[in-house]
């Protein structure tokens, strides 16, 4: 393995989210966002090729390791306690599942407890809130992705 890969999978590695290509231009040294761009898919073409319960994924221009989702349900139970409580997750998967999708039809299908939910992911930065007429519009953000994926790969898990 190459220095420069090496540089790159120490990174994502110890990264608690994903880096974009500027950040890891800066950790590779590299002068050119086209090179540092380049060393990152190519690094992680070739991580993926590896028989290893990780994966790099890319989302945008920022590239993440993470678990391959076929070994999360075996090893979950070790990771730390969740980040919120039952009730807001469950009105964060229909935010997802359902997206875009309004603040009023949330209410509708939650209870009045999911403006509260709603106000803390919108302050996480996990929701994205637009005013749409008398209402707003919900949809995830890039923070959400990130930290769970995409809703497609969730059903999957």
């Amino acid at each position: 393995m190459k220095e420069k890969e090496k540089v790159i999978e120490a990174a994502l590695f110890m990264a608690p989210s994903a880096l974009n290509v500027q950040e890891l231009q800066g950790v590779l040294g590299e002068e050119h966002y086209s090179m540092a761009k380049k060393a990152a898919f190519d690094f992680m073409n070739e991580f993926n090729k590896r028989d290893s319960a990780l994966q790099v994924v890319q989302i945008e221009d920022s590239f993440q390791m993470r678990l391959r989702p076929e070994y999360e349900g075996r090893v979950q139970h070790l990771a730390a306690k969740a980040m919120f409580h039952p009730g807001i997750m469950k009105t964060l998967a229909l935010i997802a599942f359902k997206q875009p999708i309004s603040q009023s039809l949330v209410i509708k299908y939650r209870n009045n407890k999911a403006y509260d939910h709603i106000h803390r992911l919108v302050e996480d930065g996990f929701v994205a809130r637009e005013p749409k007429g008398r209402s707003f519009t919900l949809r995830t953000t890039r923070k959400f992705l990130e930290q769970f994926g995409s809703p497609e790969e969730m059903g999957k898990k």
